[in-house]
């Protein structure tokens, strides 16, 4: 099946075939017209979205003007209207127009439902796409209303705690992650940043700035040490690893092997197989043999 099979333009004689395709495959009904410019404006995201999800939704496009026992059919009363039928009944509906961030946490619980494991990584995706085009703050609502219904999914749990340290509201993410007690592989990386961020409090207070400036200077392995424990402990993962591969580099021994003990302690603080730590972890090997 073609991309554009998905999207069908529906009449009184589809109509039928629709609601039963509607059986295995959700269907979002969107009733438009050819004045409605707020639809011509949507029309894009939704075909865009249909096509990225390839067969786990279908779009029935429905011109109001010229299907008009259609649209009385939905009940329809304004433009732009979406209606979402799932297993031949209506699941919920949507009027007016629509960012696509708000499109993609609509279609959440439904693409989820219809199969779970596939559904939280489309989730995720999602929401990661609508946290890059500035739309945190409906991508971090969906995260929290996620977790009400399904506190056991840690990949959304390590996706809001990573979005809550992005946004520097630090207590805020190691409350959410303090929420589970037990060792699970998708939030070490995070309890290994907090801690990551206890030890530095230990030590003299000194900006990110500032040590930059003495590293692109005249570096010492103090600086080079404190800059890239902190960069990577903002987040600045790259940044850290660069500095501490520096001083693993010019200051091997210095503090008995600091240097390598400090890019373990980054490591930690990257997922399981995260490229950025297999690539600095062959760069340290070929430093220290």
């Amino acid at each position: 099946m073609t991309p554009d099979s998905h999207i069908i333009d529906v009449t009184s004689a589809n109509l039928q075939q629709v609601l039963e395709a509607s059986m295995q495959t959700p269907v979002i009904v969107d009733f438009w017209a050819d004045w409605c410019q707020p639809c011509k404006q949507m029309a894009p995201v939704l075909e865009k979205l249909v096509r990225e999800l390839d067969g786990r939704l279908l779009l029935a496009k429905v011109n109001a003007d010229e299907q008009q026992e259609v649209a009385a059919q939905f009940q329809v009363r304004s433009l732009p209207t979406l209606k979402l039928v799932v297993q031949g009944r209506l699941a919920d509906e949507l009027v007016g127009a629509q960012t696509e961030a708000a499109l993609r946490q609509w279609l959440a619980p439904v693409l989820a439902e219809s199969d779970p494991e596939a559904g939280a990584e489309a989730f995720v995706e999602q929401v990661r796409l609508a946290m890059a085009h500035g739309h945190g703050a409906e991508a971090e609502a969906a995260l929290r209303d996620a977790l009400l219904h399904e506190p056991a999914r840690h990949g959304f749990r390590a996706l809001l705690v990573e979005y809550l340290l992005g946004e520097g509201r630090l207590d805020e993410a190691q409350s959410v992650l303090a929420e589970i007690a037990e060792d699970v592989v998708e939030l070490r990386p995070f309890r290994a940043r907090f801690a990551l961020l206890e030890e530095l409090e230990e030590s003299a207070p000194v900006s990110l700035a500032e040590l930059a400036a003495r590293v692109t200077a005249t570096p010492t392995p103090e600086d080079l040490y404190q800059y890239g424990l902190r960069a990577a402990a903002a987040g600045q993962f790259e940044t850290g690893l660069q500095a501490l591969l520096q001083m693993l580099r010019d200051y091997r021994d210095f503090g008995d092997g600091l240097a390598r003990g400090a890019l373990l302690k980054v490591f930690d603080c990257l997922p399981k197989g995260d490229p950025l730590a297999s690539e600095y972890r062959r760069k340290m090997f070929n430093y220290l043999h």
